[in-house]
């Protein structure tokens, strides 16, 4: 009786683990397409996600330290992701570029100087691009 008890416990485990594995891209696929149809509902875990898919590990901290330290909103970061892109947020961060600069160039109509961003970048922190120019994925 109790081989019968403990074996049917490893399946119900075994089923459980699998489902949650499914599951749990399911949920993040939905939220994906949820933050896509409204951006307002952006939140950093969804930015991290969204960093990790263009970046390295390396960039990913980066930006992830700056997040906290500046106190950038997921808001501000998605509209930046969506506008100019991964590379860019590192090149603009990397920098020297903070909030408030991050805000006034997503409210100006014209196109930050991305060669600009991505030199001063590359001078000031090269180990972010692993001795590649920083202007190669911009």
């Amino acid at each position: 009786m109790t081989f019968v008890i403990v074996v049917a416990g490893l399946v119900a485990w075994l089923a459980s683990g699998t489902a949650s594995a499914r599951s749990r891209r399911r949920c993040e696929e939905r939220r994906r397409r949820s933050v896509h149809r409204d951006p307002r509902t952006a939140n950093l875990l969804d930015v991290e996600r969204r960093l990790r898919e263009g970046l390295t590990d390396r960039q990913v901290d980066f930006v992830l330290a700056r997040i906290e330290r500046d106190g950038i909103a997921a808001r501000t970061l998605w509209a930046w992701l969506d506008r100019f892109g991964a590379p860019a947020l590192v090149a603009a961060l990397a920098s020297g570029r903070g909030y408030g600069e991050l805000v006034r160039l997503l409210d100006s109509a014209a196109q930050p100087d991305l060669d600009e961003m991505s030199v001063l970048a590359g001078l000031a922190m090269p180990e972010l691009f692993e001795g590649r120019d920083a202007r190669a994925d911009l």
